[in-house]
């Protein structure tokens, strides 16, 4: 700063600078217990205390945690892998752990993945990461059919042990109604067009529902179950379709 900025520039900064000075002096400030081969500078990280101290932000740590493979994995709840399906967002959470198995303090690991399904091996799902800044890592992705799918992972270009995840990917429940604006444009305006499970009623002796009436949840949804969205799981059993049909 003395070197390159300008006195305005200079006393601007100098009171944040002799406050992180005075943070880093103190005798209870310690360094990351864990000890290994290696000391970094993570230039892109920001220090934790200071935000809240100045206001200021102000970037740059120094660590000693060092993330190790054989200790990193995919955290989930027990059946959580077990309930994936076809065209519904999937989101997991890779966490990075060091030699000593204790979660990284920080972000600014590299992390890469390699999605496939198992009998298409020459092609790549999309997935996205976002670096939650803890030592954990946000991974989404939309299985865009059913399968088995196999997930490498890569912490600072080391594959992690416990890969591939395998990820088996199921059908959804298959709904037996109409994904339709209503009842009365899918049956062409016809009185007797059928039911619609969203509740809407049409006044004038018109079945079913109809855009902008009561009960119509202003969207496109699905006739025999009322869900809003395209790609879900059908929550009525065929018998009680067959017997709203009858």
């Amino acid at each position: 700063m003395l070197a390159e900025g300008s006195d305005v520039e200079n006393l601007l900064f100098v009171s944040v600078l002799l406050k992180r000075f005075e943070e880093c002096l103190k005798p209870t400030r310690t360094l990351d217990s864990t000890v290994t081969d290696t000391v970094q500078f993570l230039a892109d990280e920001e220090a934790p205390t200071v935000r809240v101290q100045t206001g200021v932000p102000l970037f740059g740590i120094v660590t000693t945690q060092k993330a190790d493979p054989r200790q990193s994995g995919i955290e989930h709840s027990a059946g959580e892998l077990a309930t994936l399906k076809a065209h519904k967002r999937v989101q997991l959470t890779l966490v990075v752990r060091d030699y000593e198995g204790r979660r990284l303090g920080h972000g600014g690991i590299t992390v890469q993945t390699d999605l496939r399904f198992r009998d298409d091996e020459d092609h790549t799902v999309a997935m996205s990461i976002v670096d939650n800044r803890d030592g954990s890592y946000g991974l989404t992705f939309v299985p865009p059919r059913p399968g088995v799918m196999h997930l490498t992972l890569f912490v600072d270009g080391k594959i992690l042990e416990e890969c591939p995840v395998v990820l088996r990917i199921h059908k959804l429940r298959p709904h037996y109604g109409v994904y339709h604006c209503c009842s009365f444009c899918s049956s062409g305006g016809s009185k007797g067009g059928g039911t619609c499970a969203c509740g809407s009623i049409m006044p004038g002796g018109y079945r079913g529902c109809g855009h902008g009436h009561e009960g119509h949840p202003g969207q496109r949804h699905w006739s025999c179950c009322g869900s809003l969205q395209e790609y879900s799981d059908c929550t009525v059993t065929v018998g009680k379709e067959q017997q709203r049909k009858a």
